[in-house]
């Protein structure tokens, strides 16, 4: 009998555990839906009524609705639109105003140049059709759109329909697409508020929103001035002088914070690190900041390339992430939900300040105010901080089939670097430790990770941070929390829309050197996060060190669709939150710099100083992002050594407040390695060290208020204190205002 019960308990056990491995089997695809589509179609009825895409002069100041600081809402009652009148700080009579839809003079008539405007636009998915819908066509055309005064602003409400006929339905089926977009416009403390959310007023099961576009023409021109520009987020910062002719421009699209690999595939380093966009016009200008939806939004710019097109900049967002590859339709259940949608904050300037500096000093304020900053000023006594990447293992092929690990920087070798970089009047170091766990520099799982014997014993770790820290320096363990190149089990493994593991192959920036031409990388389950910290401060706690630098996270961002899911937001925030942990008690280090991650870090490297798109004359690299930091943080860009050149590179370091960068290893990667080798630049290096640190080592806690090319490859940047520091990029010397400024050089002027 007690045979029987045993058995009849295991067996139990074993149905149990079947089931549970079923359950979690199916509930990878859980927050998603697939089936197969022979096509999609592409579904819109756009009107030729044109007078709705625009706003009359004459309406512009007929309906004030009220006012803050020196902006006022207007609205523009035909057609269910706005305007927002700035008066300029400095001149009261002096005024400008930005409209929802392109502002056309009476008498002009309206054309097809005006067919893309909208307050909103929405790209909805039905089971086999795309269809492509706004706030003018779909909602104001069927008389569907509404608004309401509120104390500090108006609600604006679309029912955005299919079709006419579907409008004037009593009563909707389920099948029908129909969705209501609410669009809140507040006035607070000189700033215009943007809140859109949505609904689904058929209650449609198979119908999603996947994009929202919120104010795709808000200050659209085509009379440009000829300092009018657009600014977009790309690297550092990037502005479009639309007065400048380019029939060859066309739309570009930044994703912020890079393509989300759980649906593109391949891994995508974010060169969007900033969610703001801008532009100026006649005087005035304004500055974007995503507040909500952030890690879904992509902005969007075009520059008009004759007489009948808009200069524009806007921002739309994925609402609902789908993937259509060989007639498989694969959608995500995992939206944003219809209560929460996204936000946006606008906040204008004039006079003097409607200028690139001037929109990042605003992003700056708001981005304090929002507390994605910190309020906190550097002490920069010690003089200007010299961050130095140590590469401590490298990867070789061996025979092809095989590969070994092999230390290239030991710690006594390491402290030998310190010493001597010391004895050359370098006082001022953050070392970063790069590839010392488990896998070198294809970091295994750090959960689990050791430091490489290979490197030194533990005893040896502490003498250098010993060493280190009675310097005042600092040491950073290099750490990856989301991809590993192994350790990781399948349930803690991220999955893409369609259920694959996300795999992805990592660039190895040594592979002329070391053979190895990629890294094969997974990623960690977003699920997996929350825990994260706690496992890595326990594999560490007996190692002496200053902090972390997180590298991996600065630059990716992806949703996870495994188990529950999560979104692209949903992972933002876990992933922000995994690393405060990291903080305690510790300096802590970014790669990369996305903005999200930085409440709580000190230094940022290969932080971006340059763009994606190539400079022309239409289109030029500002240090945008170096104006909102500058002063909160150290930070530098891509090492000095590896930069395609150094003289240059040297030059837009200073130019951009930046410390200087190297990345070094004690041997050399391979026998004709003398770009990583550290014997061939500690001389320059330490002799441009001297003349940073001159210029700018006791700017480190002073905010950039300005920067601006004075001439043809001569740029000044002026700091909040008064300083001025010079730097001509020319081969000849360059004098202004009694100064001179030697060709290839910089010069500072108190």
């Amino acid at each position: 009998m007690k045979k029987r019960v045993l058995k009849k308990t295991a067996l139990t056990l074993i149905l149990i555990l079947c089931v549970t491995a079923v359950v979690l089997a199916f509930s990878a695809c859980g927050s998603v839906k697939s089936e197969t589509v022979a096509a999609l179609n592409s579904i819109s009825n756009p009107s030729d009524n044109y007078e709705l895409h625009c706003t009359r002069q004459t309406n512009l100041t007929s309906h004030t609705v009220l006012s803050s600081g020196f902006i006022e809402l207007m609205v523009d009652t035909e057609n269910c639109s706005f305007s927002i009148k700035q008066t300029d700080e400095s001149q009261e009579e002096s005024e400008h105003y930005w409209s929802a839809l392109p502002i056309l003079p009476d008498g002009q008539s309206a054309d097809k140049s005006l067919a893309e405007a909208s307050v909103v636009s929405i790209d909805i998915l039905g089971k086999t059709d795309i269809y492509k819908l706004n706030s003018q066509d779909n909602s104001v055309a069927y008389k569907k759109a509404r608004y309401e005064l509120i104390e500090n602003g108006a609600v604006f409400t679309y029912d955005i329909f299919a079709d006419e006929q579907t409008a004037k339905k009593v009563n909707l089926s389920q099948s029908d697409i129909a969705f209501s977009v609410k669009l809140t416009i507040t006035l607070r403390d000189g700033s215009m508020y943007a809140d859109c959310s949505y609904s689904n007023l058929s209650g449609n099961p198979d119908a999603y929103i996947t994009d929202i576009n919120v104010l795709n023409r808000f200050g659209a021109y085509n009379d440009s001035s000829a300092d009018d520009f657009l600014f977009v987020p790309d690297g550092c910062g990037a502005i479009i002088k639309t007065s400048v002719h380019d029939d060859s421009f066309e739309q570009l699209s930044f994703p912020v914070y890079g393509n989300d690999i759980a649906i593109s595939g391949g891994e995508s380093a974010g060169n969007v690190i900033v969610p703001a966009f801008g532009m100026k016009h006649s005087g005035s200008a304004f500055v974007a900041l995503i507040t909500k939806g952030d890690a879904v939004a992509v902005i969007h710019a075009d520059k008009a390339t004759d007489s009948s097109e808009y200069n524009t900049v806007n921002s739309s967002f994925c609402i609902t992430p789908y993937k259509y590859e060989n007639n498989r339709l694969t959608v995500s259940k995992q939206s944003i939900p219809e209560n929460e949608g996204v936000s946006l904050c606008y906040r204008f300037v004039s006079g003097n300040n409607a200028s690139y500096s001037g929109l990042a000093s605003s992003c700056r304020e708001q981005l304090i105010r929002n507390a994605v900053l910190s309020t906190r000023s550097i002490n920069d006594a010690n003089g200007l901080p010299f961050n130095l990447t140590v590469i401590g293992t490298k990867k070789t092929d061996l025979f092809g089939y095989f590969s070994r690990t092999a230390a290239v920087t030991n710690t006594e070798q390491a402290s030998d670097m310190v010493t001597r970089m010391k004895n050359k009047g370098i006082n001022n170091i953050n070392l970063r430790y790069l590839g010392i766990f488990s896998g070198g520099l294809n970091q295994k799982d750090i959960t689990s990770s050791n430091i490489l014997l290979r490197l030194g014993f533990k005893h040896r770790f502490d003498n250098l941070f010993t060493y280190i820290d009675t310097q005042n320096m600092n040491l950073f363990f290099d750490i990856d929390i989301l991809g590993a190149s192994s350790g990781l089990s399948g349930s803690e493994k991220a999955q893409t829309i369609d259920g694959n593991y996300i795999k992805a192959d990592a660039v190895n920036p040594y592979s002329s050197f070391t053979g190895a031409d990629s890294f094969k990388r997974s990623f960690r389950s977003i699920s997996k996060i929350e825990n994260l910290a706690e496992k890595i401060l326990i594999r560490t706690r007996n190692n002496g060190f200053s902090g972390f630098c997180v590298n991996d996270a600065g630059t990716l961002l992806y949703s996870d669709y495994s188990y529950s899911g999560f979104t692209r937001a949903d992972a933002q925030a876990a992933v922000s939150e995994a690393v405060v942990p990291l903080t305690t008690n510790k300096i802590t280090m970014i790669s990369g710099g996305n903005f999200y991650m930085l409440k709580n870090a000190d230094v940022i490297v290969n932080l971006p100083l340059t763009t994606s798109v190539t400079s022309s004359g239409a289109y030029e690299a500002v240090p945008f992002v170096q104006l909102i930091l500058h002063g909160s943080l150290d930070y530098s860009g891509t090492p000095v050594n590896i930069a395609g050149s150094c003289d240059e590179t040297m030059l837009k370091y200073i130019e951009y407040g930046a410390c200087p960068c190297y990345e070094w290893g004690y041997n050399r990667l391979s026998d004709k390695d003398d770009v990583y080798y550290y014997d061939t630049w500690v001389n320059s290096a330490a002799v441009y060290y001297a003349k940073a640190n001159e210029v700018l080592g006791d700017l480190r806690g002073t905010r950039i208020t300005s920067h601006e090319m004075i001439s043809d490859g001569v740029f000044l940047t002026e700091y909040e204190n008064g300083s001025l520091v010079y730097v001509n990029y020319t081969d000849k010397d360059f004098t202004v205002s009694g100064v001179m400024v030697g060709g290839r050089d910089f010069e500072r002027v108190n």
